[in-house]
C-alpha cells in the first residue's frame, strides 16, 4: 500500500517506510532533501546523503542521526545539493522521487530514472502549461539581463537553498559589480561550501549595504523576502529592479503577483515534459502523483498514455483498490 498522510507512506515486504514526514515515523524514514517541508522533525534515524544531513544540520541546529539502511538505495535526484530519489523492495521495486529535475544544470546532473514496478513522482507542475525552455536558454536570457542593467542595483530573488546558489553561479562570470548576499543565503552558501567543493564570492548585504547606491549591486534574496515592506522602501530607494526566478515565471501571473519586474524560467523541479519523460524511462506498473498537479498528471497519464496512474490524496485509506 502507499499512502500520503504526514509524508509518503509505503508499507512493502513487511516494513512501513516513510518519506519526507514532519514527525510521522516508521521502521525506515527517509529524508529526499533540505528544503524545510522535507525535513524530519521526529527523534528518529533517517536514510539521506551525507550532505543533506550536513544542510540539514545548518538549517535547524540540530543533530541529523543517519542511518545506514542497506536495502534503501539513494539516487541523485538532481533538485538541490544532496537532494536523493528512494529505490528499494524486494518483490516490487519502488521509486519514490521525493523533488526531482531531469535537467542538468550548473553543478548539478539530473536525474537519471531507473526501472521500477512502482513509480511515486511529484508533480509540482504537472500540466502542459509548464514547459519550459532549455537551460541553456534560460542561463543565457538571464545574463544579458545582468548586462543589459549595469545601471541600477538588482534584485534578484530565490529560495536560500538550492536556487539562490545557482542564480550566484549563472551570473558570476558577467557580473561586473559587487554581488551581496541576504542573511539567509550567506548561511546556506556558507554551509554549501563546507559540505561540497563548490565556493561564493558574494558577500554580506548587512555589511555592505552601501555598494548598493554606490556601485549598483546585486542582491541575491531569500523569495519570502521579495514583498517586504523593508525590501520594497530599499527598492524604491535605489531604483533598482525586482527579478523573480521560478518555474511558475512561465504564467505572466507570477510576475504581477510577485510585483516583480523581470522573470526568469529557472526551476529545481522537472517541467510538464520532463515528467512525462521520467515516467516513461521509469516504465512502471502503477504510478502515484503528489503535490501541484497531482490529479491533472495522473489523468494525462492515464487517458492519454495508458498507465495506470493514481493522484495520492491525504488519509486515503489505500490505493490499491481504486
Amino acid at each position: 500500500m502507499v499512502r500520503e498522510r504526514d509524508g509518503i507512506h509505503f508499507d512493502v515486504d513487511g516494513r512501513k517506510i516513510v518519506a519526507d514526514s514532519r514527525s510521522a515515523a516508521g521502521d525506515v524514514n527517509i529524508v529526499s532533501h533540505a528544503h524545510f517541508d522535507h525535513l524530519h522533525d521526529a527523534d528518529s534515524e533517517v536514510v539521506c546523503s551525507e550532505t543533506t544531513a550536513a544542510l540539514a544540520e545548518a538549517r535547524t541546529g540540530q543533530e541529523i542521526k543517519r542511518s545506514n539502511e542497506a536495502e534503501i538505495d539513494l539516487v541523485p535526484s538532481g533538485h538541490i545539493i544532496g537532494s536523493t530519489a528512494a529505490v528499494f523492495g524486494d518483490e516490487k521495486k519502488y521509486v519514490y522521487t521525493g523533488d526531482v529535475s531531469m535537467r542538468d544544470r550548473l553543478y548539478l546532473d539530473g536525474f537519471d530514472p531507473p526501472e521500477a514496478d512502482v513509480l511515486v513522482t511529484e508533480s509540482t507542475y504537472g500540466v502542459p502549461a509548464y514547459r519550459f525552455p532549455d537551460q541553456e536558454v534560460i542561463e543565457s536570457r538571464i545574463k544579458d539581463f545582468i548586462q543589459d542593467n549595469r545601471d541600477r542595483p538588482l534584485y534578484l530573488f530565490g529560495y536560500s537553498l538550492g536556487k539562490a546558489q545557482k542564480i550566484q553561479k549563472i551570473i558570476e562570470d558577467v557580473v561586473e559589480r559587487p554581488v551581496l548576499v541576504h542573511g539567509a543565503v550567506k548561511k546556506m552558501n556558507d554551509a554549501v561550501e563546507r559540505a561540497t567543493d563548490l565556493e561564493f564570492s558574494a558577500v554580506s548585504y548587512g555589511e555592505n549595504k552601501e555598494k548598493l547606491e554606490e556601485e549598483n549591486a546585486v542582491l541575491v534574496a531569500p523569495s519570502r523576502s521579495s514583498q517586504a515592506d523593508w525590501m520594497d522602501k530599499n527598492v524604491r530607494k535605489y531604483g533598482g529592479l525586482k527579478t523573480g526566478f521560478s518555474g511558475w515565471a512561465s504564467q505572466e501571473s507570477f510576475k504581477h503577483r510577485g510585483g516583480y519586474d523581470e522573470t526568469f524560467v529557472l526551476s529545481d523541479h522537472c517541467g510538464f515534459d520532463e515528467l512525462i519523460e521520467l515516467v516513461k524511462e521509469v516504465d512502471p506498473d502503477k504510478v502515484y502523483t503528489q503535490h501541484g498537479f497531482d490529479e491533472e498528471l495522473a489523468r494525462h497519464l492515464s487517458t492519454e498514455l495508458g498507465y495506470d496512474a493514481r493522484a495520492l490524496k491525504s488519509n486515503q485509506s489505500t490505493l490499491e483498490n481504486f
